[in-house]
């Protein structure tokens, strides 16, 4: 391509960036093009011509104006995005249109309609630096502008930016009218700059001790958040490969739960396995400060096990701290506490007692008794139905390889209280899932009648089989002697909420959360769960948009769905019931209404079933009571089916396996499942009202459920009459024949 002279020129670029454009995009595709253009119609485009500019192009979520003016630029890009932060101010936060813009005074190229040079990619760069909403400028422009325009700026200094060969020097544009003529430094450099100058005469000490230093080590970019990557711990050969991925598992478990630190998600981690890894390597959408790796090494019965941080935004090689640890192969975890208390204090994280105890602990001396269990953690707590049986599973191999291993034991007990508050019967019996947690935590308390997880999981026990006063005292005992502990407060708010006293829930929660270190995904779900139940919708908002959207699951967006709704939010909560729905299409409101018994307040229940209505979540299976209430069976005529006079044939159950039923006059009922392996699903049955009512010990603790029941009046005679008796997971089909008059 040749350019002419005159095609090259000074300009003033503007870069701008739809801030999660991709995760709008896949939440409402069309809702969010619709508001794109919106914006760009009524606000971007007329303020561009407004103040002189040129759209240059657009791509789906970025644009590139020019400006022959700097000045004319900056006042563009302010006007638009304290619009846009107007503009946007009702909607909630995670559904928010943002824009991030870097704007550049510098040489370009024209070709056509489109520009080129490194005018572009400064301008382009500085965007990747700057926050949602804020605007980064470069210091030609901010040397072009300051004392001419109404407006604050704050220094960030030199920042070091991908496929640029010279640092950046940028600033910030302060848009509070308040900082108008402020020229502050950033806070975030100050740090730095006294490191500069300890470590500048640090080089003078070494320097005049013979000893050398790269001064380059010590030049950074600025601090930035405290936000961590670990990378894979590489083996340094094949009897090394378990302790280097025991040792990356419980680095990025322990590390992800302070709260002083951000860490990069574990999917993204993994992805950079058996790669070199130099901070130039990343995007900068990461936005990471800090690099964790290291290397393990079995050698002569002995594991050596090495670890190095470095400063993402530092020059050099940028290792801030590097040390390793040689022990026993039992030893594994005693090493990785020294190191990981060690990288902590080295990126100057503070920790609270839970934090501290978090990073000491020594699960166990089995390395793959270890693995086993942090997989099954990571599925357990992913809050998904199907991952349970995973879970299960893994938990025992843990125990086989470990019979001590205390983590998972109560891992394991955990899991089967799942299936039984669950009644997930398709996993195991839950009735045997009842008897192994209950095992499991007679053995454990026995040993440690002070172990705060086993004491929370029998109080959980207790609730669940509407003991709330044994439950309560329970939880209140525990913490008396260990005021200290998240878990105790948590169970404790758990039980008021049962009990309905709600003040005192709310304050145990509260200090849940100022005691707990950083809750995982799992625990913010329920915590929300809890908090929409003290009716706190925004408490639980708030808890739920502060999970990933990666790991979202599906009970993720029913609670979403509720808070939602009960903030007037009442597509987006639409929305979000259809994704649960997408995985549950059976669930309805009746399935979940027994789960409600553990709290004695009725209305607990009455506020979400209202709420899950409002949303689309239906109240019988498959909506199917819609448009059939002629068809009802009422209490005179279901006496009559169920009595002597009729024989009830079943084919297949409401998921089309073969079922067969055995329901006595004496009121006991024996439900044939194949899918149980034989063993069948015992209770009782009777008629209530215009319902067919029964109690069945493995389904909802043995609560009553009572269903509405359909005849097919076009096809049924008096002989034969085909029924439909809507159970809450799922519709019972079956033939009553005529035996007796």
């Amino acid at each position: 391509m040749s350019i002419e002279k005159d095609a090259r020129r000074l300009a003033a670029i503007v870069a701008a960036d739809m801030v999660g454009y991709s995760r709008l995009m896949e939440f409402d595709e069309a809702g969010t093009i619709t508001r794109q253009k919106a914006i760009n119609d009524d606000l971007i485009n007329p303020k561009v011509k407004e103040f002189g500019g040129r759209i240059v192009k657009t791509t789906g979520d970025g644009a590139l104006i020019e400006f022959p003016s700097a000045v004319n630029a900056v006042l563009c890009a302010v006007a638009v995005q304290r619009e846009m932060a107007d503009r946007e101010s009702a909607i909630p936060k995670d559904l928010r249109i943002s824009y991030r813009i870097g704007i550049n005074l510098g040489d370009i190229i024209q070709d056509g309609d489109d520009i080129f040079g490194d005018g572009v990619n400064v301008a382009s760069r500085l965007e990747g630096l700057a926050e949602p909403g804020g605007i980064n400028i470069s210091d030609a422009v901010f040397n072009n502008v300051k004392g001419k325009l109404d407006l604050g700026f704050a220094d960030l200094g030199l920042q070091k930016v991908k496929n640029l060969s010279e640092p950046i020097s940028t600033f910030k544009v302060l848009l509070d009218p308040d900082d108008i003529g402020k020229i502050v430094k950033s806070k975030t450099t100050r740090p730095e700059l006294a490191r500069n100058v300890l470590a500048a005469f640090a080089v003078i000490v070494l320097i005049a001790s013979g000893g050398y230093f790269a001064l380059d080590r010590f030049t950074t970019r600025g601090s930035g958040e405290k936000k961590l990557l670990i990378l894979p711990v590489t083996a340094e050969n094949a009897d090394s490969k378990l302790f280097a991925d025991a040792a990356t598992e419980n680095l990025i478990v322990n590390f992800a739960r302070l709260k002083g630190l951000t860490i990069v998600p574990r999917r993204i981690s993994m992805e950079y396995k058996g790669i070199n890894v130099s901070p130039e390597d990343l995007s900068e959408d990461l936005g990471v400060r800090y690099i964790l790796d290291g290397s393990a090494k079995l050698q002569d019965d002995r594991v050596l096990l090495s670890a190095r941080l470095r400063d993402a935004r530092a020059y050099g090689d940028g290792v801030v701290w590097e040390e390793t640890a040689i022990g026993e192969p039992t030893q594994l975890f005693d090493l990785l506490a020294t190191l990981k208390q060690n990288a902590a204090g080295a990126m100057k994280v503070k920790l609270n007692s839970t934090e501290r105890k978090i990073l000491e602990a020594k699960p166990t001396e089995s390395v793959e008794a270890y693995l086993a269990f942090a997989r099954a953690d990571r599925f357990l707590n992913s809050k998904e139905f199907t991952e349970v049986g995973d879970a299960l599973q893994l938990f025992e191999e843990a125990i086989r390889l470990d019979p001590e291993f205390v983590d998972a034991q109560l891992g394991y007990a955990r899991a089967n209280f799942e299936v039984w508050r669950g009644s997930y019967n398709t996993i195991r019996h839950s009735l045997d899932s009842l008897k192994i947690t209950e095992d499991i935590l007679n053995k454990v308390l026995e040993s440690d009648p002070s172990n705060p997880l086993a004491i929370s999981l029998r109080v959980r026990v207790m609730i669940q089989n509407l003991n709330r006063a044994k439950a309560l005292a329970t939880a209140r005992a525990a913490v008396f002697n260990n005021p200290d502990e998240p878990s105790l407060r948590n169970i404790l708010g758990v039980s008021l909420l049962a009990s309905g006293i709600y003040d005192g829930a709310l304050d145990e929660f509260a200090d849940y959360e100022a005691r707990a270190p950083r809750l995982n995904a799992g625990e913010k779900s329920d915590l929300a769960w809890n908090y929409l139940r003290l009716g706190d919708h925004e408490k639980a908002l708030s808890l739920l948009n502060s999970i990933p959207e990666q790991e979202l699951k599906e009970q993720h967006y029913r609670n979403l769905a509720e808070a939602h709704f009960l903030g007037g939010n009442i597509e987006i909560a639409k929305a979000n019931i259809a994704k649960f729905m997408k995985s549950n299409v059976w669930l309805n409101l009746m399935w979940m209404k027994p789960w409600f018994e553990i709290y004695s307040d009725p209305g607990v229940y009455e506020n979400y079933a209202t709420t899950m209505i409002g949303v689309g979540l239906p109240e019988w299976p498959y909506n199917f009571d819609k448009g059939r209430e002629n068809d009802r069976v009422l209490h005179d005529d279901l006496m009559d089916l169920f009595s002597g006079k009729y024989k009830e044939m079943h084919g297949t159950d409401p998921f089309g396996a073969p079922y067969s039923e055995v329901r006595k006059f004496d009121g006991t009922i024996a439900m044939s499942f194949a899918w149980m392996n034989g063993i069948d699903m015992t209770g009782t049955w009777y008629i209530k009202n215009d319902q067919f009512c029964h109690r069945v010990l493995a389904t909802h603790q043995g609560r009553e459920e009572c269903n509405n029941v359909y005849i097919d009046r076009a096809n049924s005679t008096e002989s034969i009459k085909f029924i439909s008796n809507v159970y809450s997971f799922g519709v019972f089909n079956s033939e009553f024949r005529r035996v007796a008059d």
